[in-house]
């Protein structure tokens, strides 16, 4: 979601002459986008905020010599993602006098520290609280000089990356309604807002017009896509469908679901399309019922087993991840080993592993007293990394000698990464194929992250 979001103000701002730049040094506009799900996203964000006080350029502060702003690298982590945008004048401005840049703050981190990011970090310009792309180019407009009159563009040519070999995404959903007792989303982004089915398929339609391969839709609850806007409005496999209908990609992809918004009508009408990639992820967070309860998660064990058991009936290819919590306040040993059990059951192909933060406001802090030391959070989460590591392992091998469609993503002189349809990547010692395109790749070895392969006539 903040690559989303980072590359769709990006995208806006390149129509106005945006170019890139390599380092927040040389930029007039710095962005940085802050998460605040885990605590070292938070203090990723503070030591970057810190880290911008003594930078300055050779700009002039304007946008109107020599082109303007556009995206520099991002640094990106999918479990603490804090994304720098550095945007920049072009040659031309950079000769004139030095200036500052003009420092945006925004994102989940936002609302809760404004006051403490304003005291410790004046050299912060404007804090926005989302990321909301609409949210931050209006503040833009209204208080960043070079911006002053200019409108916000409801169609833009998206941002590509890596010659078109690495996924694009279309926000669907933005904040959540669901209110897990442990997470901040909710309060950080705000409630569930749908963004209109015509404008998902606009910007899908502009990504296919760019050359992109593929596109992923996200939403934090992406399955729950129409359930903020009424019985009337479209919901997620009326979108989906409109994607399969109207787009021509050979692979779209969707992010995040939660077990309670799933249905049997998904699993027949999206999952079994095979234009839908077999990538499910699927959070279940914990195998103890007791503990779902209390993370408020809506479903059971047993209704996640039934839909786990749909989707595989309706896709024998699905690729199935996962999210699991360890050291929730109230998980006893039980709960845990009631975990370790349930995720051997059910066979996940990979899993994002977490010891439990506390985050501040959520209904977990409120109501459950954090009992569990940092050491016993920590060999419970080694446990379960070990057990899921040595699980993914043993299940990446009923792909090894298959031909599976990929796409070149990155080449190099260390050689040449694809990727699948469910996001693994495969390293190639060679490829015929260029960058962005579909190939055909053998798997010859496996290895928890990543596969071997040798690419095959297509």
């Amino acid at each position: 979601m903040n690559v989303a979001d980072v590359d769709d103000i990006t995208a806006r701002l390149a129509l106005h002459g945006g170019v890139p730049v390599d380092s927040p040094d040389e930029a007039d506009l710095v962005l940085v986008n802050t998460c605040t799900v885990r605590q070292k996203a938070e203090d990723k964000a503070m030591s970057f905020f810190g880290n911008l006080k003594h930078v300055g350029n050779g700009g002039t502060g304007t946008l109107a010599r020599g082109g303007s702003a556009a995206i520099g690298p991002t640094s990106v982590s999918l479990v603490e993602p804090v994304i720098a945008s550095p945007f920049a004048t072009g040659e031309g401005a950079r000769a004139t006098a030095k200036a500052k840049p003009f420092i945006v703050a925004m994102g989940c981190v936002v609302p809760k520290a404004r006051g403490y990011i304003a005291e410790k970090f004046p050299h912060v310009d404007m804090l926005v609280n989302y990321s909301d792309p609409d949210i931050v180019l209006a503040e833009l407009i209204d208080r960043f000089p070079p911006l002053a009159g200019r409108t916000i563009e409801d169609s833009f040519p998206p941002m590509l990356h890596g010659d078109r070999a690495l996924p694009s995404f279309v926000t669907a959903i933005r904040g959540c309604n669901h209110r897990c007792s442990f997470c901040v989303v909710p309060w950080s982004r705000g409630p569930q807002r749908d963004v209109p089915l015509e404008t998902i398929v606009a910007q899908a339609l502009e990504y296919q017009k760019a050359g992109a391969p593929d596109i992923t839709v996200l939403g934090q609850s992406i399955m729950a896509y129409g359930k903020a806007s009424g019985p009337e409005h479209p919901d997620f496999t009326d979108l989906m469908t409109a994607l399969l209908e109207q787009t021509d990609f050979r692979w779209i992809s969707y992010l995040t679901s939660l077990a309670c918004d799933m249905t049997d009508r998904v699993c027949e009408q999206v999952l079994a399309n095979p234009r839908i990639t077999p990538l499910l992820h699927l959070p279940v967070q914990s195998g103890s019922d007791k503990v779902l309860e209390e993370m408020r998660r809506q479903y059971d064990t047993d209704q996640y087993r039934r839909m786990v058991a749909k989707a595989r009936r309706e896709r024998p290819d699905l690729y199935l991840t996962t999210d699991l919590l360890v050291g929730f306040p109230t998980e006893t040993d039980e709960d845990f080993e009631q975990t370790m059990a349930f995720a051997e059951e059910i066979g996940f192909d990979d899993a994002f592993m977490f010891a439990y933060s506390p985050r501040p406001g959520t209904h977990s802090v409120r109501t459950y007293p954090d009992r569990l030391s940092r050491e016993q959070k920590i060999a419970r989460l080694s446990k379960l990394i070990a057990a899921q590591r040595a699980q993914s392992a043993e299940r990446s091998k009923r792909y090894l000698g298959q031909e599976l469609e990929v796409i070149i993503e990155q080449s190099s002189g260390e050689g040449i990464v694809a990727r699948t349809a469910f996001n693994k990547p495969v390293h190639l010692a060679a490829a015929r194929t260029p960058v962005g395109q579909f190939a055909r790749a053998r798997i010859t070895g496996v290895r928890v992250s990543a596969f071997l392969g040798e690419e095959v006539g297509t």
